[in-house]
């Protein structure tokens, strides 16, 4: 890529502002962790009620909600975890962009670089998540890193990938900003002229000081 970032996520800050975030964050992290175990031994008094049911069904149920409850406690918390992701980023330059993000709950993330010129076309799905179409790549790159940093090539099927953006900024920087270069479709709405539509003459201007246009 060429020179400096456009548009850079996460924002380089100075020592005092990641102080201040490493705090934050850490107050979030005890606060989401806490939420959790709260469930977990919801769940677990739950389960214990249980065997105390006579009626089979009830028994079944409020296993179920146990469970339920548990599950639920634990993937909100991994959830939260991959959004905080400090590793994930993007970056975008004057000839494309690289970001990195993660894939699914497996602990793997995907490295891009994708060049403006080698984009055929570019749009939302219905989840929000960026898919691009290349043509003819061959500057564009696609790296997979696993938990331990083993590397290995990520072939996009249909040279098709689908991006998700931890910073809701950066895709719209794209779409808003860069919408020719990703072939993005691109509305154009219809201006308004203010002098063409402008039906307060000096006339009434002279009749309506507190300018009320007659009401």
């Amino acid at each position: 890529m060429n020179g400096k970032p456009i548009y850079e996520f996460p924002p380089r800050l100075s020592r005092t502002e990641k102080q201040a975030k490493a705090v934050h964050d850490l107050q979030e992290h005890k606060k989401m962790r806490s939420n959790m175990y709260r469930n977990i031994i919801l769940g677990a008094v739950i389960f214990a009620i249980a065997f105390l049911a006579k009626i089979v069904v009830i028994k079944i149920l409020l296993m179920l909600i146990s469970l339920g409850n548990i599950i639920v406690a634990l993937l909100l918390y991994r959830f939260y975890a991959l959004s905080r992701d400090t590793d994930l980023y993007t970056r975008i330059y004057g000839d494309g962009f690289e970001h990195c993000q993660n894939m699914g709950f497996s602990g793997k993330k995907l490295f891009v670089t994708v060049y403006f010129n080698e984009i055929e076309k570019s749009f939302q799905d219905n989840h929000g998540r960026m898919v691009i179409k290349l043509k003819n790549a061959e500057r564009s790159s696609f790296t997979v890193k696993d938990k331990r940093g083993a590397e290995s090539v990520f072939v996009p099927e249909d040279e098709t990938v689908t991006l998700s953006f931890a910073d809701t900024q950066s895709k719209l920087k794209l779409i808003n900003d860069f919408y020719e270069q990703m072939k993005y479709p691109h509305k154009e709405y219809n201006k308004i002229d203010d002098e063409a539509d402008d039906y307060y003459t000096e006339e009434d201007m002279k009749w309506d000081r507190l300018h009320k246009h007659g009401l």
